[in-house]
């Protein structure tokens, strides 16, 4: 009966090692990371990235977006007027979802959707986006 109980309890052991095991040898999904590119109005880069500063990167946060970083260019065309910044998501699904929340927040309308739509306030030319995924063997996963 001994020999009976301790194969069992072995046995036990051995299946709850092998199922940690087993999740933990499974790479989790990686983040998605948007990769944005603005060109500013003529002359209002500074305040583009104020903006960002003072209120944008804040209302991200807010909707659940992470932020990675934001870059003035430093080379390359359009340098003066270009401004970069980078979002992380946990899944494509998840970004869809935080930027309906960010669209829905009243001081996103007011404080920017208001000030794109006037061309006495606009300060933001053109947009490229891009969605990134991470490689195996990339450092940010």
């Amino acid at each position: 009966m001994r020999t009976w109980k301790t194969l069992a309890a072995a046995g036990c052991a051995f299946g709850v090692f092998g199922m940690a095991w087993g999740l933990s040898a499974q790479q989790p999904e990686s983040r998605v990371f948007e990769l944005r590119i603005y060109k500013a109005v003529d002359g209002k880069r500074g305040e583009l990235s104020d903006r960002f500063r003072d209120h944008t990167s804040a209302m991200f946060e807010q909707a659940g977006m992470e932020n990675v970083g934001y870059w003035n260019a430093a080379t390359g065309d359009d340098t003066d007027d270009t401004f970069i910044y980078m979002l992380g998501y946990p899944t494509l699904e998840s970004r869809d979802e935080m930027w309906a929340r960010l669209a829905e927040n009243p001081e996103f309308q007011r404080i920017i959707i208001s000030a794109e739509r006037s061309e006495d306030r606009k300060l933001v030319d053109t947009i490229e986006a891009r969605m990134l995924v991470p490689t195996a063997f990339s450092a940010i996963r």
